[in-house]
């Protein structure tokens, strides 16, 4: 059965990558990108209308307009049964310990990013 899987990041090069690596890959579930977490935020108001909210959403942390812990607050109030795997560049500890805390955030993964743990990860949690 296909789960959509979300990617909320702004870093083109980085959406590219992981595009091209799904493209190439057997993933079967549908994929959709967002290069900011204000859009990401409207597409979960919107698909949760539908009742088809993201099975794991793979997000960044530092991004121009809503950034990603300013998303998880959003989340936590909205829906907490959302999986959230953060990608991030940043190696400070007290985001790190954050995502320890927060029932959304399953793992934190430091970039740059093997695209083999990807496909292990949308493994595990799809």
């Amino acid at each position: 059965m296909e789960k959509d899987i979300w990617f909320v990041d702004d870093d083109l090069t980085f959406r590219f990558i992981i595009k091209k690596f799904l493209q190439d890959s057997t993933c079967e579930h549908r994929v959709k990108y967002f290069d900011d977490g204000d859009l990401a935020m409207l597409a979960i108001i919107n698909a949760a209308k539908t009742g088809v909210t993201p099975k794991l959403i793979f997000l960044d942390l530092n991004m121009k307009y809503l950034e990603g812990w300013q998303m998880i607050d959003l989340l936590n109030e909205f829906d907490r049964r959302l999986n959230v795997i953060i990608l991030s560049s940043s190696l400070n500890p007290k985001d790190i310990e954050r995502a320890k805390k927060e029932p959304l955030v399953k793992e934190f993964i430091s970039k740059p990013i093997d695209k083999e743990i990807i496909r292990q990860k949308i493994e595990q949690y799809c």
